[in-house]
This record gives structure tokens, sequence and C-alpha cells, in this order.
């Protein structure tokens, strides 16, 4: 082992530096130096006096780009001070050559080298590209699209996605088929396992001999002993009171034994039995005594009572939760739902292979593909390692991986590959306390199960042994014994994944100060965020004001803005926060790399964008009104409602009389029409340009971000967007299904200012002062309640539908997936807790808010009175601040909490110093007032007002449009009745549809002979896709044979030139177009199109179809005469004669109508 003489090591250290001839895994916990150790096992290997490796021989697999290169660059530094020691050393100075060359970096930039390097033996293309997450979340879309429409084939299939969408849309079956296509990507061998999934289904056994039942019955005969330690315990504090004792503790004591018969069943792993002693249970608890005065006033009785009802109810959840059903029910369920859960793999499969099969196509893969990818070159189908991994895996002396607890089976697999076949020359670094991303598909699993099956170092070689790093040499001593004293009441091997005792719990790893730090629990009563948040900005400005010491390089010194941290779990009360701190003054800086889809500024342009796609859509469609972008308020949107109560919101604003929505309508029509024609980019770049969104986000609190936000968000778009506005929508999809559009992963602070931040964008940083706040936020368990649940040991869990329409009820096999998630959800809350109090140097400060102190407090103090601390009890909380406040009360200086509760005090006895504190939030602080301002300058004030007082002469030219076209001159803003007339309602077509067949039809029928066969034209124009087969079906044939028969028929044979659908552009002066430009002598462009223009020798007419309902003459003259009238002004510059008849042709009146060329 190389020495370094400015670090002593401890022997944990010096173990794991030095340590030889065996697989090693050391579990290092928070501020333990993990990374100065990988440093110097790495340099100890390649100076090595035994048995010294080369620098590129080793293979070091970090968690991100950024830790790959400040790991190389300590390396490399390191290994420069061995060269200085020794200067005549030519094969150290070789080494640090070799070290450039050094595999040193992501597992997912590893194996896209390696498969650029053996791509010949794949069957993929040769100049594959790693994609861009849009383009492979729209590959995946409408791969998924086409994998439904054949899955739908299927019988099976078909009845699943019955089971939750009734057969009204496919939404839930496709969520399911992507989910699970997703989880079995992190497996090694997802085929496989899919395959395993749904084999589960088909075994026809005992319900207790399924992994399902099975875990059940270890859960309930938890679950029932928890019940029966809250019995005893009960019993317990009643035999304290005289009156309590009477009452209470001889029913608990046969309660508890009665509970201690249904645990025997438990054990037996008889299901029926078990679900036969429950059922016999729950109807034979007595009733307990009477206490003089109630219970309510002797605390004992009171606890004996609450927890005898806990433990009542506990047992009674047996029934609901776990052994939900009978051994016959559970076959029935199996066998019906066995098929189903077979098409739902069938289909993940397909997805599966189809989207591989598009990305090649595409020459787009993922790092889900590299990895698999790499798998296959090293392992065989047999499970066999193949000649190339032989070759390579005999390259590397050795493999060490840092962050272990955040890889994956299929990771894992690659190592193992990569390592020597005896497994013995691996090194895995990490702490299963900090493993906090399964959402990115980490599998804490994969560490625990080392750590469980490894025996304790040293052991003899080559055996695979495990080392425990468990020196701080971070957190201030009192820092570290409040972490301590918090973790070993609730940190659990059932719930966090390890026993907080020897090895997980942290030493004091610095003992040449005299710094004892501070650690605080603040009970804040009755305050909300809002109350947290101000406690906190109160707090901070004492604590700066005060000058409160923290350690620095050179001793210690007054504290700083920049060394407060507050920690949220999430960033939905960032906003609170900020004003809380601004308001007190408090320079603040919020690291805010969010989800872009889920921030206020940028919901309302992508809400736009799918309204565009599809308007009816009410949610989108009200953030649309709602936001910047348009005038409406909500109160707008309640009168609309009120006016038209049914239907969509898009209804609502179509029928609706108001002006302001005609606007609105007219809009959209023109966006919806801009994103048929134009490609996404230039769509995004038009609606910036028409919307003026960029400036409102640029006006909105911290502009300059929001701005970079947006113009993010559409440049992700536009990449996103390339196969249309629909891909793009479903991109967006899968990225919110997905977690969203996350930026970088590692937290930013800046100089000067109090940081904000998440837990997990905390991870690797450390601060002198930390506040965890907002405790009491409620845990996220959507996980363990989505229709289809998916786990890695226990496959897939589905719901079914009783007869009848009935609703889903929970099968055996979901409720088993459900209870894992839930417990594996919680246990990652406990290690998101445990990362955030560990960020902590100098003081930890932990608020704890509570709108209702009593109702908070009741559930902790009854634990806490029972010694209830374990897995299952803490299993009953909903935050953070449930576990917090059960091991506050149980430390002597929280008497001010249970004077707060219907409890006599208990405590446990230690010697940790804690401050546990209940204290009112302060109000929130009140900005400063404003200076009086300072008397103005005459002589400028007068040279302002009279240069504000300057008007344009050509002002009126701001309310001329430089462009327009005819129906919004001729029709302005005057709503459009869309209701369907009577004689349309049998076929269902609207006035719209019926004027677009006949439209459509009139483009292709041929002019200048005899009139054609209208049936026979229809099929023609069919046959050469001229007409749509959805229009030809709307198109009313005898509507349009008078036409045919009249003389504007005769008339058109006659012309010598006819211009169909002829579109023109002609500029008009603006005084005709709007009142509004006065005498303003600017001209206005006009555009439009004229369905059909006779051209004479001598003259020309111009002819408009028009497929209005009405059947008053003077109707077509009051809505078109000003339309024709312009269309002869443009036509009379062009064709060169004059323009000397105007028509119009109604095909519900069969006849045409004379226009008058000057209005009258």
């Amino acid at each position: 082992m190389p020495e370094s003489p400015k670090i002593r090591f401890t022997p944990a250290q010096a173990a794991a530096i030095s340590a030889r001839g065996g697989s090693l895994l050391v579990s290092a916990a928070a501020g333990s130096g993990k990374t100065r150790v990988l440093v110097e096992r790495v340099v100890g290997l390649i100076t090595d006096p035994k048995h010294p490796v080369e620098a590129d021989s080793l293979l070091i697999m970090t968690f991100t780009n950024a830790a790959a290169a400040k790991l190389r660059a300590d390396i490399s530094a390191r290994l420069a001070e061995e060269v200085r020691a020794h200067p005549d050393d030519v094969r150290l100075r070789r080494q640090q050559l070799l070290l450039q060359r050094a595999s040193i970096g992501t597992v997912d930039a590893f194996c896209l080298h390696f498969v650029q390097q053996h791509f010949a033996a794949l069957d993929i293309p040769p100049d594959f590209e790693t994609g861009e997450e849009a383009e492979l979340a729209r590959i995946e879309e409408e791969t998924l699209a086409d994998v439904l429409e054949t899955a739908y084939t299927d019988p099976d299939f078909r009845a699943f996605a019955d089971l939750y969408d009734r057969g009204r849309t496919d939404q839930t079956a496709g969520r399911a088929v992507r989910e699970l296509y997703h989880f079995s990507r992190a497996l090694p061998h997802p085929a496989r396992a899919l395959q395993e999934f749904a084999a589960l289904w088909q075994g026809d056994v005992p319900p207790q001999d399924t992994p399902w039942g099975r875990d059940l019955l270890r859960i309930a005969l938890a679950r029932a002993q928890g019940a029966k330690e809250l019995l005893e315990a009960g019993a317990r504090i009643a035999a304290r009171d005289d009156a309590a004792d009477a009452a209470y503790t001889a029913v608990l004591q046969e309660d508890a034994d009665r509970v201690e018969w249904l645990c025997q069943t438990l054990q037996k792993h008889d299901w029926d039995a078990a679900l036969g002693a429950l059922e016999e249970l729950a109807g034979s608890w007595r009733k307990a005594g009477r206490v003089k005065g109630g219970k309510d006033a002797n605390p004992a009785a009171f606890a004996a009572s609450e927890l005898r009802d806990r433990a009542k109810k506990q047992v009674a959840g047996l029934r609901t939760e776990f052994l939900l059903c009978t051994a016959e029910e559970y076959q029935a369920d199996r066998r019906r739902a066995a098929p189903l859960v077979a098409a739902l793999v069938r289909a993940a499969g397909q997805l599966a292979d189809a989207c591989f099969a598009a990305r090649c196509e595409e020459k787009l893969l993922d790092y889900a593909d590299y990895e698999h990818l790499t798998l296959d070159l090293l392992i065989g189908p047999d499970g066999r390692r193949t000649p190339l991994c032989e070759k390579v895996s005999a390259r590397y002396a050795a493999v060490l991986v840092d962050e272990y607890q955040d890889t994956n089976a299929l990771q894992d697999a690659i190592y193992f590959a990569l390592a020597r076949p005896e497994g013995d020359n691996l090194f895995f670094v990490g702490d299963i306390k900090q493993s906090i991303y399964r959402f990115r598909q980490a599998d804490p699993s994969v560490f625990l199960g080392k750590q469980q099956r490894w025996q304790p170092y040293p052991q003899p070689v080559p055996r695979s042994a495990t080392l425990a790093l468990d020196a701080n040499f971070r957190s201030a001593p009192r820092v570290i014994g409040g972490i301590n004293y918090l973790f070993e009441v609730f940190f659990s091997r059932e719930l966090g994944g390890v026993d907080y005792g020897d090895g997980q719990r942290l030493v004091v790893g610095r003992h040449d100060e005299d710094y004892p730090g501070l650690c605080e629990i603040d009970v804040l009563d009755g305050a909300d965020v809002a109350g947290d948040a101000a406690a906190i900005a109160c707090r901070i400005t004492g604590m700066v004001d005060q000058g409160f010491t923290v350690r620095g390089k050179e001793g210690t010194r007054p504290c700083r803005y920049d060394d407060f941290c507050i920690l949220l779990r999430g960033r939905a009360d960032f906003a609170v926060y900020e004003q809380a701190l601004r308001t007190a003054g408090v320079p603040v800086f919020s690291d805010t790399a969010a989800d872009l889809l889920d921030e206020p500024h940028i919901r309302p342009f992508a809400a736009l964008l799918r309204v565009i796609d599809n308007p009816a859509q009410d949610i989108p469609l009200a953030a649309v009104l709602l936001s910047p972008m348009f005038p409406y308020t909500p109160d707008d949107l309640v009168a609309l409602r009120n006016a038209c109560p049914r239907g969509s919101l898009y209804g609502a604003v179509l029928y609706s009389g108001q002006q302001r929505f005609a606007a609105f309508t007219r809009t959209l029509a023109e966006y919806r029409r801009l994103a048929r024609t134009l490609p996404v980019d230039r769509l995004l770049e038009e609606l910036l340009a028409r919307t003026g969104y960029l400036a409102a986000v640029g006006a909105m609190p911290d502009g300059a971000r929001c701005r970079e936000d947006l113009q993010n968000f559409v440049a992700w778009a536009a990449g996103a967007g390339r196969a249309g506005l629909s891909a793009l929508v479903r991109a967006m999809d899968a990225a919110s299904a997905g977690g969203g559009l996350n930026q970088s992963a590692t937290g930013q602070t800046r100089p000067g200012c109090v940081s904000i931040m998440t837990v997990h964008r905390s991870k690797g940083l450390e601060f002198p002062v930390v506040f965890v706040a907002n405790t009491a936020h409620q845990f996220n368990q959507s996980d363990a309640i989505r229709p289809v649940l998916t786990h890695s040991r226990l496959g897939v869990g589905v719901m079914l539908r009783g007869s009848q329409g009935a609703k889903r009820y929970k099968t055996m096999p979901y409720a088993a997936l459900a209870q894992a998630i839930r417990t594996e959800t919680l246990s990652e809350e406990m290690r998101v807790l445990y990362v955030a109090l560990t960020r902590a140097q100098d003081a930890l400060i932990i608020t704890i808010p509570l709108k209702k102190t009593e109702t908070s407090l009741k559930t902790p103090a009854l634990c806490a009175a029972a010694e209830a601390t374990g897995p299952q009890a803490m299993q009953g909380m909903n935050s953070w601040a449930g576990w917090l406040l059960t091991a506050a009360l149980l430390h002597p200086e929280s008497d001010a909490l249970w004077a707060r509760t219907a409890l006599l005090p208990h405590h446990r006895p230690t010697r940790t110093p804690l401050t546990v504190s209940l204290r009112e939030a302060p109000p929130p602080a009140q900005p400063p007032a404003p200076r009086p301002a300072a008397e103005p300058d005459p002589e400028l004030l007068a040279a302002l007002q009279t240069a504000f007082a300057w008007q344009n002469p050509r002002a009126s030219l701001r309310e001329i449009p430089a462009k327009v076209s005819v129906s919004a001159v001729t029709h302005g803003s005057r709503p459009v009745s869309l209701e369907r007339p009577a004689f349309l309602q049998k076929s269902g077509m609207t006035g719209a549809e019926r004027g677009t067949a006949i439209h459509a039809f009139m483009q292709s029928v041929p002019f200048g002979g005899p009139a054609p066969d209208l049936k026979t034209e229809k099929q023609r124009q069919i046959d050469l896709q001229l007409l749509d087969p959805a229009l030809a079906e709307k198109l009313d044939l005898e509507a349009v044979r008078p036409f045919f028969e009249s003389a504007v028929w005769r008339r058109i044979g006659l012309a010598r030139r006819v211009l169909r659908e002829e579109p023109f552009i002609t500029a008009l002066p603006a005084a005709q177009i709007t009142p509004a430009a006065g005498d303003c002598d600017a001209e206005v462009l006009v555009q439009g199109i004229a369905d059909l223009v006779l051209v004479f020798d001598d003259h020309a007419e111009i002819l408009d179809y028009k497929t209005d309902t009405s059947r008053d003459v003077q109707y077509y003259l009051n809505e078109y005469a000003a339309q024709l009238r312009l269309y002869r002004q443009a036509f009379a510059l062009r064709l060169g004669v004059p323009v000397n008849k105007l028509t119009l042709y109604s095909f519900t009146l069969g006849a045409e109508i004379d226009v008058p060329l000057i209005e009258r």
C-alpha cells in the first residue's frame, strides 16, 4: 500500500486499500472517504511491490461522467506524488502514460465503446448513433401504436385491455405494455424474464407454495406479531395504573394470547387454515372494562385502549390486504388471469423486438441497447462465457465499481462477465443506505444480496468478503450522534435494507477538533409549508446576525449565507421557501433543474401544442385559455360553462355566442392549419412569434431562466416532432411517463446565497448548515396502486373485474406485488432521509411543520409509548415526520411534545445530545418598507413630459393589419353557427361536412362537355383518389344535380377559360378595410380563393358555391355580396377584361343569385 504523508487511514480504510486475493464489497458510510480509498487502492494496485499491475489493465466504473473525470484527475495527481517520491522509477513514469488509456468512466460509456469495437459480431448498422431522448421517445411511441394494433387482434389482449379501459381507450393497456417493456430492460435477459413472469401464473399449486403466497403469509405473520406486541405493550402500560389495570390488563393479555395462536397458525404456511383462524379471531374480541371518569381522563387507560384498537385494526387488515381470498378463489382468479397476463407479456416482448428493429432501422440506439449488446457479446445463449469474453476479461487485472448501490442486475452481470472466471478481482464500493435511484431502475437488492451472502473481511483467499467503512470525516460529533440516534430507532433490514448497527452506525472520524456541532428537531406548532419557510428564514437571519460559527480550513469562522442549504423532498414548494427568504432579505439560489414539462412557464405552451393537435381536451384547453397568450379569466370560463354546461369545453367554445371566444376559435383554426402545412420546428417558431409567449415568460419572476427553459423545451420539441405534431405530443406523454425532461443530476450553488435543492440533487455534496425542511410532506405511494404492477422477483400483478361490469378487485398476486412495492418505496424514503441528514457538516436542523399538532403527534406518541419502533409500526407512517416524531418523543428532551398528547411521557435512556423543541412558527416576514422617493429634477421632468407627449402622426397604422383574408374583411368577428340543420340529423353530418364534400366533388368535375353522370363521376373521382371515400359517403348527389341542369353549367361551357379554385392577393386602400385607418393612405394586402372565374372574350364572371342551409335569398346577399365585390376588384386588375357579373350558386336553393356590382 502506498504511503501518503498527509493522511492517516483508519484500520478499515487501510484494509480496503490493501486487501488482495479475492473480491471485496466495501460498505462505505456517508463521509467515510470512499473516493480517497478508491484512489489509494488503484494507486496501490499499480505500485504493489509483489504483484504490480499496469494502469491500463484496470477497469473502473463510476456513476456519472463528472465523477469519472474527477476520479481520473485524483488518481493522476496521486500517481504524480509517487513519481515525485521516486524520481528514478521509470516504471512509475510509464504508468502515468498508461493511465491516460485506462478505462475510467460510466458503464454506459464502456458499453458504447465496446459495441463500437465489436459491432461486426452484432446485427446492427455499422454507422449507428446514440439517439436523442426525443427521437427515441418518438420511435417508441410510433412502435407502440403498431404493436397495440396487432395486439388487439388477440382476444386475450382485448380482454386484458377491457379490464381497465372498458373499450373506451387503450391508454391503460398501452401504458402497461410500455412499463413492462421498460422494466424488463433493466434485467440481464428480458425475454427469459418475461416468459418466467407469464409462467408464474400457469402453476397449478396451492397459494402458499407460490412466491406471492409465501410473501403474503410472511408479511401477515409479521403484522400479526406487531399486533401482539401492541397488545402486550398496552397491558404493560395499563398495569401501571390501578383503574386501567382492572379494566384492560387481563383483556389485553387474553387478546395477545389469541393473536399468538394466529401467529402459530400462520407459521404452518397453510393458506386456508390461516384464513380460518383469522376469521375466527375477528369475531371474538372481548369488550374491555370501564374506567371511572372515562378512559380519556386516564393516560394509562387511554394508551391501552388506543393500542388495542390499533392492534384490532391491524389484525382486521390481514383479511383485506393479505389473505384476501380462499385457495379456491385464488385458483379461479389465476385461471382467468393467466391468459391475460400471457397476452400482456407477449405484447411487451413484441414491443421490445419492434423497438429494437425500429431503432436499428433509423440507426439510433440507446444506452440500454449498448448494455444488452455488451452482455450478448460476453455471455452466450447457454449462459457460458464467449471466447471474446475470455479474451476481454483476461485484459483486466481488476474491475472496480464506485456507487455500486445504484447498479442493476443487467450491469452487475456485465461486471462479473468482465472479471476473471473465478470472480476474484472485483472491488465494489457503495452504501446501501444511500441507494435512492429506484426510479432510474437501480436495484438495491444487488448490493444487499452480496452484503448478506459474503462474509466479513478478512476471509481465506480467494473468498469474497465485505468490509465496512463507518468513520465519518464530514460531520461534527453532535450531528453524527443525532443521525445515529434517529436511525437506530427506525432504520431496519425490512425498512431501509440493513439493520442500523455495527458497521452501519456512523463513527466520529475527526478527533482533532474541539467543535461539537449542533443537531436539532424543531416542531412548528400549527404551521403549514409557508410557516415552515418563514421559520427557516427567521432562523437563518438569526444565525448569521449572531455569528454562528462553522468550521473552515483554518479553524472556525462566523457563518455566511452560502453555508446554508435547505433540502426538500421535491421541487413543488421551492417558490414558497424562496419567497420567504427574499422577504426576509436573504439572498437565495434555487437549484430548479426540474422536469421542464412540469414547469409552470412551460405547461401553457405544451398545452397549446396538445390543443392544436386535438382541441377536445378540457384540461389543456383550459390551461391555454387562462395562459398569458389569451385574454381570458377564470370568470370567463365559469360564464362559458354556465352557458354550455354539457359536453366538452371545446364544444362550449365553438357554440358560444360570445365575441371573445369567436376570436379564439379563429386563431386556433389558423394554428391548426399551420400545423398541417409546416414542420414542427417552423410551427414552434410561428407560435412563439404570434403569441408573444417568449416575451411573456421573460417578464415572469426569474425571467431569464424562464426564457432559457422555454428555448430548451422548443429545441427538444423540434427534435421530438420530426414526424409531426402528433408524434411530438406522444413524445411529451412518453417523457412525462418516464420521469419528465430532467436536467443534470448534480446540484448547483451560488456564492453568497442560501441554496435550496432536492435531496437527490444534493447527493455527493456537503454544507456547513443543513435544514431538512417540510418533513411532513406525505409519501408518494402511486407506484403501488397502478392498474398493473411489475416486480423483478414476483413478476406481474393484475386486477380483475367481477361479473356484469362490477368494480375491479385485487387478485392475490396483485396484493403481494403491491405490498412488496410499498415496502421498497418506504425503504427508499428511509434512505432518502438518510442522504438528507448526512449532508450536514456542522449543524443539522430538521423542521417538522404540523398543521394539527395533537392529531399529528397521536400515532408517533403511541408508538413511542409502546416502544413499537419496528418495521411494522414504521410502515404505518405516511411521512418522514412520523418517523422523526417517534424518535424525538423517545428522547429525554421531548417533554414539550408529550405535553401535547394524552399520554404519559416515555423516554429511552440515551447520552446523545439532541435538541427537541416545540415552537410556534413566526408570522410571515413583511418586506421592508420602501424608502421615500427623492424629489424629481424639475428640468428633467419637464423634458421627459415633453418627449413622452409626442404622438406619431402615423400612429393609426398600429391598428391596421398588413394582410387579411377576404372572409376576415367581410365577416369580421361575427360568430358562425355550427349547429346541425334538421335535414342533416339522420345522416349525422354537419353543414361544414356537407360543404366540404360538395366542394371536393366540384373541384374535380370536368368542365367543357356535357353534364356528367353523377354516380359515374363520383366513382371516377374515388378511383383516381381525387375524392376521399369518407367524403364521398357524405356527398348528397341530389343536392348537386340541379347545378348541372342550370344556366350556370351552360355558361361554363361557353367560357373561353375557366379558372377553378383560383387564389389571389391584391392591395386595397386601408380605409376600405377598416374604419381605424381614417385618412391614412396605407394599403392592406387582401388574399382569398375564388371558386370559379369564367373568362369570355369581352368580359368575365365570378361564381361562388355556397352550401349554407338558409333558404332566404337576402341572407346570401347580406353574407357574401361584399366578398364577391372584393373578388371583382382583385380580378379586374388581373384579367384585362371587365368583371360584369357576380353570381352566388346556392346548393340548398338549387339556384343562382345575382349579386349587384355596386352596393346599394
